[in-house]
């Protein structure tokens, strides 16, 4: 590993890389800690305690998991469930836990085994990875893959698998994948922080700013996304998206084969949007795969989730035909601008997994009919400063529901935007503020247009008043269908 990859600094500390040398190898006898004992670590116990791994502890802030151990299995919970790692030989942390935190960097240095569920996934799997990252669209991303490598008809005995931050842990399938088949895994930057093994096929979509409440700053955001690629191969392929800044500094990293897609412009290998048609490119030559008119997936900037899907798929081997009809057929995710129902003409979307600003801009984007927006939550402290701009110029939207913690933030970013633009550049904007999900709604519906949309798409994460995104998104949901 070169030295830029091993090291970087910053205004607030300087860390260094996870030694990707592992210098004990688990075995049945190990003592074993799991930190976090969510999807993940669930899904991480089930399988080594199935394995008669048996001399594990389970590290978690829930005092009240005790219950839910098997026989024998040891806890640490409470407050100091990160105190004194080195008491242990293997230590498996979850997502949720920062890689950097002082307690796990001082467990490294004891010479402590640090590992993850994805980590460990990586070295025992024995089919094909495909990685995807990102800031936004990963799941989409992923599902389109899959979905597409299932359309195939791959060959027989040959069985294609999906999981990571999607949902499904993949530990759930690992004893299922056989030589030849191929995983698809949505990897987020708390999972590849410190990935030691690269997929062969990596997909690094768009990758702006996110979780600042958990990574220092934006350059160890990026450094992080970096890792699906820093350890590939020559013989690996790597997918980047051209129209965003950071492809200048992740391409010279690519190793093997560099794929690019991009919407603004032609590319020799990968692929594009030009004139309303999708095309897919090798070495120069293109050949349309279908047009943007056809997709069923609201919001424009899912073209963005289709190019690297396709490029991955023309790898497999997927024809034109195949990958076409899943274009034409693939709806939006749940919790991704998701259609609940329409009522008296106002058509009501659901986008709670939208956790950034420029995610929240481009649900507002999808609709030129009259809009209301209602947005707010968990300050993960995002700037939203180009956000609240591009919401006053977009002349569709004429009201802005806040809610949650960012609620005074985002007035302020609204406020401050207003006096920076120009009279010409700026559309009237009603704004409410609201301290539940039930009157944010009730109130958009009394301020929506016959025509119109609705799009909770919050622009924030869900923490300050719900225990994910799902929740929000639900209760959301639950609040439009008593609409009457």
């Amino acid at each position: 590993m070169s030295k830029k990859h091993c090291k970087f600094h910053n205004s607030h500390m300087s860390y260094s890389c996870y030694n990707a040398t592992v210098k004990k190898y688990m075995n049945k006898r190990s003592k074993i800690a799991i930190l976090g004992f969510g999807v993940e670590g669930k899904a991480l116990f089930e399988y080594l305690f199935g394995r008669e791994y048996l001399n594990i502890t389970i590290c978690d802030q829930n005092v009240d998991l005790k219950a839910e151990m098997p026989e024998g299995i040891s806890v640490r919970l409470g407050e100091d469930y990160l105190e004194n790692l080195d008491d242990f030989e293997v230590i498996f942390r979850s997502p949720g836990i920062k890689f950097f935190d002082p307690h796990i960097q001082t467990a490294v240095q004891q010479g402590v085994e640090v590992n993850s569920t994805i980590n460990f996934f990586m070295d025992q799997c024995l089919g094909t990875v495909i990685g995807v990252t990102g800031t936004k669209g990963k799941g989409t991303t992923s599902t389109l893959i899959y979905k597409m490598l299932e359309k195939s008809g791959k060959k027989p005995g040959i069985d294609v698998f999906l999981g990571g931050n999607i949902g499904q842990s993949p530990m759930e399938f690992l004893d299922k994948v056989k030589g030849d088949d191929v995983v698809v895994l949505e990897l987020s930057s708390f999972q590849i922080q410190d990935l030691r093994k690269s997929p062969k096929y990596a997909v690094l979509l768009n990758t702006t700013s996110d979780h600042l409440d958990y990574h220092v700053d934006r350059e160890e955001y990026l450094r992080a996304k970096e890792k699906i690629l820093s350890s590939q191969k020559k013989d690996s392929v790597a997918v980047i998206n051209k129209d965003y800044e950071y492809s200048k500094y992740y391409t010279p990293l690519v190793q093997g084969d560099l794929k690019l897609i991009s919407r603004k412009e032609k590319v020799k290998n990968g692929a594009y949007v030009e004139d309303g048609g999708i095309f897919y490119a090798k070495k120069g030559k293109s050949e349309k795969i279908a047009d943007v008119s056809e997709i069923k997936l609201v919001g424009s900037h899912n073209v963005e989730n289709i190019l690297p899907a396709l490029v991955i798929a023309k790898e497999f081997g997927v024809s034109n035909e195949d990958i076409s009809e899943v274009i034409r057929e693939f709806k939006n995710l749940p919790y991704r601008m998701e259609f609940v129902r329409e009522i008296h003409g106002v058509s009501f979307y659901n986008d709670s997994y939208s956790t950034t600003p420029e995610t929240s801009v481009a649900a507002v984007d999808s609709f030129d009919k009259p809009t209301v927006l209602i947005a707010g939550g968990y300050d993960k402290g995002l700037d939203y400063n180009e956000w609240a701009a591009k919401l006053l110029s977009k002349e569709s939207l004429h009201t802005i529901v806040l809610m949650g913690a960012t609620t005074g933030k985002m007035e302020k970013a609204l406020i401050d935007a207003e006096n920076k633009m120009k009279p010409g550049e700026i559309f009237p904007k009603t704004i409410l503020y609201r301290k539940s999900m039930e009157s944010a709604v009730i109130d958009a519906y009394a301020e929506s247009d016959e025509d119109g949309v609705v799009i909770l798409s919050p622009a924030a994460a869900s923490f300050d008043m719900y225990k994910n995104y799902k929740e929000r998104g639900n209760e959301y949901i639950a609040h439009v269908r008593k609409l009457k």
